[in-house]
């Protein structure tokens, strides 16, 4: 999942341990998805798999090279960051998060939907139990339960094993007419019009959805990385093209009208009961069930991952990285990736059909941004090849397949856009300060975190004796009258001489030097916050380097909700006429002052104060 597991001998899984758990994952859509497309498209399901199958198979090598490229995880997140820049990589987040959400409440539903094949007496309440079961899950997670990859192992080989024994069983069985009535939907693809082919097109990848996931196992592969996604993935290639739009033809083409109208939600059931009877019936229900309850599961701890992977990325709030004392597990970040699909199953009261075209949008969305996203390093890199050229084929693939799912599922993309711009809109917020500022603009606010935060800087310099607080620094001011202050976010030699030069220049002997410590929530928390070893090494390295100039530098602590606030608060209580910053793009003041952060600087400084900006 999101984020780089740094345990002895976290990269364990082996090439088929890592097949295992992605086919867990895709391997649950052969379930759902032939009755949802029956219901788009009606018997011509099987040509629209079979037609994007050869775009799954280009689109799964892709991911092994995503996988080399990350392996510290990070999924569609990290490869965005990586082609584009952190925002698009936010973006690709909440695209996935989407995606999240839907694989997790289409799966919970569908699970029950085949329980209900064995246990008719679920039918009437499916949307109730697998919200029911989504809580349940979200306990489990809460707890810190953790499903293992030899558990998905023998899953993954139940299912493979038992829809093989279906296929097998009906093509045993199957006369010559059958076979011919099998293909009869051929003869029909030259009926469609445009429109309908790219519908049908755009809707089939449903088929393939889950393939995304291998993105998020390269921190626990076992290396090389390459070698191991290679094979796993050529494992998972196989397997899906076996079983996917073999048990879509079987389905569509052997299930009695009646029973595809009626129960498409479980349509491989009832290929089986055809296929062998009651017991291979209830074999593929066991196996069927369990597996899509283990999908929803596998989805809640991707979605908490990608939630903790955006909070540590300032895009969330930082309240969802905090651990239950208890167990030691993202409570918050679990009790959010449950909460949203539980609105989703009871806004759709458990349709399928509406389900799927919801799914869609964060699915190919997450591709385009991940195989787009891939096609942009390549370019940099040079590569003119032939793996560039088919990457490129199988982006436009998937380009078109979104373009078309966001027309013609209307419903579809009013659900994904709002989220996905929701979750951007207020991850902006959050990133650049706009909520903190906002928030701090209450007097009551204002004032009480003020006070915390002047409680926090004395307790601070009591604990690190390397720094001062602001307010001492105002009580040893006669001692050290500065007119300069220089304003540090990390080690800068050159921002540091400028303003020694300023300090000469005025005829002075001593500087003030800040490091302002942003707290991480939008309030000061109950904790009090301490000095970051960055803070502390910086003050530190431009005590040094001002001592060897012959200058008595002041190194100054102190915490805001924002860098702008900080340093202004610090003009004012210090009288500098002054203020020297440094925008080296490495640190956390270049990213701040960018846009209109100078101009906010330069509004509430003393009328008297200049701001001298380094490059």
């Amino acid at each position: 999942m999101e984020g780089t597991s740094k345990q002895p001998g976290a990269r364990q899984l082996t090439w088929l341990l890592a097949w295992a758990v992605v086919f867990c994952d895709i391997g649950t859509s052969v379930y759902y998805v032939p009755g949802i497309l029956y219901n788009f498209v009606g018997d011509l399901a099987p040509l629209f798999v079979a037609a994007v199958a050869g775009g799954f198979v280009l689109l799964a090598l892709k991911y092994v090279e995503i996988c080399e490229r990350t392996p510290g995880g990070g999924g569609v997140v990290a490869i965005a960051s990586m082609a584009f820049n952190e925002r698009i990589g936010a973006l690709g987040g909440m695209l996935i998060s989407v995606d999240f959400f839907l694989t997790c409440a289409i799966s919970s539903v569908s699970g029950f939907y085949y329980l209900s094949s064995v246990f008719p007496s679920l039918e009437d309440s499916i949307p109730l139990y697998a919200s029911l079961g989504l809580i349940f899950l979200a306990i489990v997670n809460i707890v810190g339960v953790r499903e293992s990859a030899r558990l998905s192992l023998v899953m993954a080989v139940a299912s493979l094993v038992t829809n093989l024994v279906v296929v097998a069983t009906l093509v045993l069985q199957l006369s010559w007419e059958q076979w011919k009535h099998l293909f009869s939907f051929i003869g029909e693809a030259g009926a469609l019009s445009r429109r309908e082919a790219l519908a049908g097109f755009g809707a089939a990848w449903l088929a393939f959805s889950g393939l995304e996931s291998m993105s998020q196992l390269s921190p626990s592969m076992k290396g090389p990385i390459k070698r191991t996604a290679k094979f796993a993935m050529v494992g998972v290639i196989i397997t899906v093209l076996l079983t996917s739009p073999t048990l879509t033809i079987l389905s569509i083409g052997l299930l009695p009208d009646a029973v595809k109208a009626e129960r498409s939600e479980r349509f491989i059931s009832e290929l089986a009961l055809i296929a062998g009877g009651g017991i291979l019936e209830v074999a593929v229900v066991l196996t069927a069930a369990s597996l899509l309850l283990f999908a929803a599961n596998t989805a809640i701890i991707g979605a908490y991952h990608v939630f903790l992977a955006l909070a540590e990325r300032k895009y969330f709030p930082r309240r969802l990285l905090f651990r239950n004392q208890q167990f030691g597990t993202p409570h918050n970040a679990v009790l959010l990736a449950t909460i949203v699909p539980l609105g989703v199953i009871a806004a759709t009261d458990g349709k399928m059909e509406v389900l799927g075209d919801m799914y869609a949008f964060g699915l190919l969305g997450a591709f385009v941004l991940e195989s787009g996203g891939l096609d942009t390093l390549r370019w940099r890199e040079g590569q003119r090849g032939v793996n560039f050229w088919l990457g490129l084929v199988v982006t436009g693939f998937v380009v078109v397949a979104w373009l078309v799912n966001l027309v013609e599922k209307p419903v579809a993309t009013t659900f994904g856009v709002s989220l996905t711009v929701i979750g951007m809109l207020y991850g902006l917020a959050l990133r650049e300060g706009w909520i903190k500022e906002a928030l701090h603009l209450v007097p009551s606010v204002s004032r009480r975190d003020l006070r915390k935060a002047l409680a926090g800087e004395a307790h601070a310099s009591e604990v690190v004796h390397e720094i001062v607080s602001l307010a001492m620094a105002q009580e040893i001011q006669p001692l050290y009258n500065s007119s300069t202050l220089v304003a540090v976010a990390g080690r800068n030699p050159h921002v540091i001489a400028e303003a020694i030069r300023r300090v000469k220049g005025m005829g002075e002997k001593a500087l003030y030097c800040i490091y302002v410590e942003e707290w991480p929530g939008l309030f000061y928390g109950k904790e009090e916050l301490l000095p970051s070893e960055v803070g502390i090494d910086a003050l530190g390295m431009a005590a040094k380097q001002a001592a060897a100039a012959g200058i008595e530098l002041i190194p100054i602590w102190t915490t805001s909700y924002s860098l702008v606030e900080g340093i202004s608060r610090a003009a004012h209580v210090l009288g500098v006429n002054g203020i020297v910053i440094g925008l080296s793009r490495r640190t956390a003041l270049y990213r701040l002052f960018r846009g209109q952060a100078v101009r906010k600087l330069s509004n509430v400084l003393p009328e008297d104060c200049r701001l001298i900006i380094c490059d």
